[in-house]
């Protein structure tokens, strides 16, 4: 059986080949993007834990420790580790896990972000070890302007956004909407956890476009998901046995044990069974459909365990989308569709979430206060910083929660409002422009990848730019977080395969007349 993730072999070469022409087609000048490529994760990474690490003598002898251990670690990658991939792989799979408190309360008492940092930190070390051995070795996805400008803006955002942090008042820290008020505080929130995601995004792309099947990627993602999905269900009949009603909205703290609100939840779960759904409509295999189905009807119950209107709107986007665009033998979406219609009729708890503030011809209570406690108060502050904004999570300093006349939350539940608070005009217009360019760049890969279930796997991706929009009329960002981390998962599994698929491309046809030996060389 094939190795899954053996490293590309290169063609064969006639005898008269100089070895220093043993090169792939199209890489003339091998060294200048691979060191840019290393060189901006390597400072993202470094400058985000440098901020997460300087806080104090503690945290100064946790730093020493994890130079120690890389230092330890980069010897052992001198010795003998030279492959990246199966360390990308743990950071497909624990990313999903960093706000949770499993991971960042339960793990020797280091937060989620170290954690997961440092197996990215060694994930990098690797590489760079590989490419030091052997520069073509290693396939490197180009990233395209509209993603790396909307980098940038989410870069500026942040440093935007510290020169304001020591104006957060008081209150909001003692309410523990937020932990410190500080700008390097900040800066730990503000701009490290973005750039952890699109490290994780980055060093998907490279995994990808560096595995022999690219369809073994689905695996870490929808295992993490279904077992995160598992989780929800667990937390939320503890919370029923314990005789809590969790269609009432203060009900639902007990899914808050988790680490995430359970709005929060319910977006990170539909994301993921966007792509296990569109996944199980495209592949042929009873083997894979059979997995894929059991994984849909897991994350469909984690969704409807977080009783949030906005994730049960979102499930529904998710469903009307895969219902659309699957082609063929889809009667297994049908049949899930049919199943989580009938469990959600049947609950009268479900229904009564469902239908909360429906029919009433109140809007504010439709909008569980968001109307008149958020919206309003902060619409006039979009015209104080119009072109550029006041940086990302203004609301913090905003004039309206310096005079509380909102309610003390940490952003605005609405993900187009934040925008236009924290980036302003041309902020919004690049975050536009990324989301067109995620969209076809997905719809590409999708058409690129035939039948099989990864074509399904990156159409889900797509899926996922319209359940933000979607969800994002009331509930979070569009700065990358990680309540939407499986979209970014799937965005870089999509740019590393398309990488693949130059290469496979450029691949100069085989030599006419070459002898039998060297051809099975």
């Amino acid at each position: 059986m094939n190795d899954p993730i053996a490293p590309p072999r290169s063609p064969p070469l006639p005898a008269s080949t100089p070895a220093s022409a043993a090169r792939p087609p199209g890489a003339a000048r091998p060294a200048g993007p691979a060191l840019v490529y290393l060189a901006c994760l390597g400072a993202a990474l470094v400058v985000g834990m440098a901020c997460e690490f300087l806080g104090g003598v503690r945290a100064a002898a946790v730093l020493g420790a994890g130079v120690v251990a890389l230092l330890g670690a980069g010897v052992v990658a001198l010795l003998g580790m030279r492959d990246f991939r199966v360390l990308a792989v743990a950071v497909a799979f624990l990313l999903p896990y960093v706000p949770t408190w499993f991971l960042s309360e339960g793990v020797a008492g280091q937060s989620g972000q170290r954690i997961v940092a440092l197996v990215m930190l060694l994930t990098l070390m690797s590489v760079a070890c590989g490419h030091a051995l052997d520069p073509w070795r290693i396939r490197y996805p180009r990233w395209r302007p509209a993603f790396l400008a909307y980098v940038a803006m989410v870069v500026f955002a942040a440093l935007n956004g510290a020169r304001s942090a020591s104006a957060i008042p008081e209150y909001f820290r003692v309410l523990e909407v937020v932990v410190e008020t500080t700008p390097l505080g900040y800066l730990k929130v503000s701009l490290f956890v973005p750039m952890l995601v699109i490290a994780g995004c980055a060093f998907m792309g490279l995994l990808a476009a560096n595995v022999r099947d690219p369809r073994w990627l689905l695996l870490p993602v929808l295992s993490s998901a279904v077992l995160l999905a598992v989780l929800v269900c667990l937390f939320a009949l503890h919370g029923a046995s314990a005789g809590a009603d969790l269609a009432q909205q203060e009900s639902r703290s007990a899914l808050s044990a988790l680490g995430l609100h359970a709005n929060e939840l319910g977006l990170l779960l539909n994301m993921a069974l966007a792509l296990a759904l569109c996944a199980l409509g495209t592949t042929g295999r009873a083997t894979a459909r059979a997995a894929l189905a059991l994984a849909c009807l897991v994350l469909m119950a984690g969704v409807l365990m977080t009783f949030s209107r906005g994730a049960f709107l979102g499930l529904g986007v998710v469903i009307l989308y895969a219902l659309a665009t699957v082609r063929g033998r889809n009667w297994p979406v049908w049949v899930l569709v049919a199943l989580a219609l009938v469990v959600a009729l049947s609950s009268d708890s479900l229904a009564q979430r469902a239908l909360h503030g429906i029919g009433g011809g109140d809007l504010d209570l439709l909008s569980s206060g968001r109307i008149d406690a958020i919206w309003l108060p902060l619409l006039p502050e979009i015209l104080d910083h119009p072109i550029l904004g006041a940086g990302h999570a203004s609301i913090l300093w905003s004039q309206a929660a310096q005079a509380r006349t909102i309610l003390p939350v940490g952003h605005p539940h609405s993900a187009y409002l934040g925008a236009l608070l924290d980036v302003g005009i041309v902020g919004s217009v690049l975050t536009a422009l990324f989301f067109a360019h995620a969209w076809r760049l997905l719809r590409r890969a999708a058409r690129q990848a035939g039948g099989a279930a990864l074509a399904g796997f990156f159409g889900g991706g797509a899926a996922c730019i319209l359940l933000l929009l979607v969800q994002g009329l009331t509930d979070d960002s569009f700065m990358p977080s990680f309540t939407h981390v499986y979209f970014w998962l799937c965005y870089g599994a999509a740019v590393g395969t398309l990488a693949r698929a130059r290469c496979a491309a450029a691949q100069p046809a085989p030599v006419r007349g070459r002898p039998a030996e060297e051809e099975r060389a």
